[in-house]
């Protein structure tokens, strides 16, 4: 499904994926290829390897770097932004380790949360989105699995630390004064305006990334089952924080001319996986880019690169909307409703290994197994029924003292 992207703000679109995947690649080509359509484009990447700027043949600083008309390259310096925004809190917290007596080094070790770093190279979408500047802000994110958690924070930090911090505004006065005896400094108001700001940006940050109509995740692997597996990990919990997943693309996707009997065994396995993924993702959109004789570098070979995979179509129109996977907590029981249009109750089995439900299809042509992997609060939780209905094969879990 194809819609077209608000215009009164940036469009996000943000890249994820294991590392060697090719998503700082595919970044750049959705970047050049947004320029070349006259979108006034910035290409942001938070990888601490500079694989941007290796990319494109061009030294990227932290400031945008020109590339080509109507895009522009920057290369977010974690550790400078988590100083900028974060410096004042985080030499308070030093202050407070310190206090009891530990090493200076350590305390300031301690104080630098590693979750930080990357969440402030996030901020960087909400500082320049507000300004309007662009009409395409294009993330190229760490790969890593845990790029995701650092996607999802804002959300979760802003809503439950701004209960926290009014609580501790409220209580500052008693600070003050309890502190000679504690042992223990109390927070400036330098450090919670400075920590009130930050959360205000964070929740700002999390309405853009939870707005399907602003923001997309994107999602690139190669077609072997690690790097799919990975991105169904992603895929699902994307959905579990409501952040829209609008298309996956497949990369170094071998082509059909190759004939050397060598890359036998790979064709086949490649076409297995494939098929796995379309079924797994469905009904997600996959785009598929083949692999080429040389590597991708260079403006002119991410130039052909984009078009072998978006060809005539705007690489910043939202391709899906829509959650294939549906999480509902109710009392005591969590519902995972997954849409199964071509399945029926007859063909469908449902069992729970680990912290997966693996879903087992049987039809005419053979098996068929989907592994969907189960959000933490499952853990503590038992699979009790699982039934189809009205196109959707529902999943429930029940707490253990049920």
């Amino acid at each position: 499904m194809l819609t077209e992207a608000k215009t009164e703000h940036p469009r996000v679109i943000l890249y994820t994926g294991k590392g060697g995947t090719g998503k700082s690649v595919i970044s750049c080509m959705t970047g050049m290829k947004a320029a070349e359509l006259g979108y006034k484009t910035l290409l942001i990447s938070s990888d601490p390897a500079h694989t941007l700027g290796d990319a494109l043949g061009l030294r990227v600083g932290d400031e945008p770097t020109p590339v080509l008309d109507n895009l522009w390259a920057q290369q977010i310096d974690p550790v400078k932004e988590t100083i900028r925004n974060y410096g004042v809190v985080q030499d308070f917290i030093a202050e407070v380790f310190q206090s009891q007596g530990m090493d200076e080094t350590l305390a300031y070790e301690l104080a630098s949360l590693p979750v930080m770093t990357s969440v402030f190279a996030l901020l960087k979408i909400e500082e320049v989105y507000k300004t309007n500047e662009y009409d395409v802000l294009v993330l190229d994110t760490v790969p890593s699995g845990e790029s995701l958690k650092f996607i999802f924070f804002p959300k979760v930090f802003g809503s439950i630390s701004k209960k926290l911090l009014k609580l501790a505004g409220s209580l500052s006065w008693a600070a003050s004064i309890v502190s000679p005896i504690v042992g223990m400094p109390a927070p400036s108001k330098e450090v919670v305006e400075t920590e009130t700001r930050l959360i205000l940006r964070l929740e700002k940050l999390g309405d853009i990334l939870s707005d399907s109509g602003v923001t997309s995740l994107r999602l690139v692997s190669n077609p072997d089952s690690f790097s799919i597996n990975n991105m169904r990990r992603t895929f699902i919990t994307s959905n579990l924080y409501g952040i829209n997943v609008d298309l996956a693309i497949m990369n170094k996707v071998l082509p059909e001319i190759i004939t050397d009997p060598f890359f036998n065994k790979w064709m086949t396995t490649q076409t297995e996986v494939m098929e796995y993924a379309e079924a797994s993702f469905y009904p997600l959109p996959i785009l598929k880019l083949k692999l080429f004789e040389s590597e991708l570098k260079g403006l002119s070979m991410l130039k052909e690169g984009g078009q072998a995979l978006f060809g005539d179509e705007d690489p910043t129109k939202i391709y899906f909307v829509g959650a294939p996977i549906e999480t509902i907590h109710q009392e005591k029981e969590l519902l995972l409703k997954v849409k199964a249009p071509f399945v029926d109750k007859d063909s469908c089995e449902v069992e729970r290994i680990g912290d997966e439900a693996i879903v087992k299809i049987c039809s005419d042509i053979g098996d068929s197994v989907n592994v969907i992997p189960l959000p933490a609060i499952t853990h503590q939780m038992r699979l009790s029924k699982a039934k189809i209905l009205d196109k959707e094969l529902l999943i429930y879990f029940t707490e253990e003292n049920e």
